[in-house]
């Protein structure tokens, strides 16, 4: 027992630094263009990213997801199933600690949800510090929460304004990626913004994108789940 819990504390170990270098290889590799724009008389910071070397390193690059004030700064995969990319790093090696990928369904560049899955680890890698935003203090700062989420047309910023923990056996009915009208994307957006732990004055009245950030959650299968619609 002692070799074996030896064996998988030095492999998580060597997965997390493995993944921890090839981050900092490709945020130092990836020309970032900052732009400061005024959002409700707040100066936000909207990033705009040059795609063509990640997609050299991987054809399945879809974006890139920036938090503030986390360690979530990463490009976005995305495969055809919702599988792989729980166990494969971006560069496609195997690795427990997966990467940040959005949901095969989606269209990143149309669907009116994009839904990004990453696991909730314990280094704080990945998704790991998306928990941040249940600390008062993190919420606190206003502009914590605008979220950078770019597709490889386009550069947007969205503001959260739901955040809710829930079990993995209801949470299908929180990761709805299209539809019909603007009325259907409306009631739905209400529908999240109620549930939330935590109120926020994002202005939801007429939403016409948002993302969904999707992980693990303490035990018993709960998921937490952050929603953000765009603002610019």
């Amino acid at each position: 027992v002692i070799l074996f819990s030896a064996y998988n504390i030095t492999h998580w170990l060597i997965e997390n630094n493995n993944n921890n270098s090839l981050i900092s290889d490709i945020q130092s590799d990836t020309n970032i263009i900052e732009e400061i724009i005024m959002i409700n008389n707040e100066p936000i910071t909207k990033n705009h990213y040059d795609f063509s070397e990640l997609l050299n390193k991987n054809s399945q690059t879809v974006g890139w997801i920036s938090v503030p004030n986390t360690n979530i700064n990463y490009p976005v995969v995305q495969n055809t199933d919702n599988d792989y990319y729980l166990n494969h790093s971006f560069n496609k090696s195997s690795n427990s600690a997966g990467w940040i990928f959005a949901d095969y369904t989606c269209d990143c560049i149309n669907s009116k949800n994009v839904i990004l899955y990453g696991h909730n680890r314990k280094d704080k890698s990945m998704f790991g510090s998306l928990k941040n935003i249940l600390n008062d203090d993190w919420r606190a700062n206003s502009s914590n929460l605008y979220i950078n989420f770019s597709n490889l047309n386009e550069s947007h910023v969205y503001k959260i304004f739901s955040v809710f923990v829930c079990n993995d056996t209801n949470v299908d009915s929180y990761l709805k990626i299209n539809f019909k009208t603007d009325t259907e994307l409306k009631n739905y957006v209400q529908k999240l913004k109620n549930i939330s732990s935590y109120e926020f004055d994002t202005d939801v009245e007429n939403p016409q994108k948002i993302i969904t950030l999707y992980t693990c959650h303490g035990l018993n299968n709960q998921r937490l789940i952050v929603c953000a619609t765009m603002v610019s």
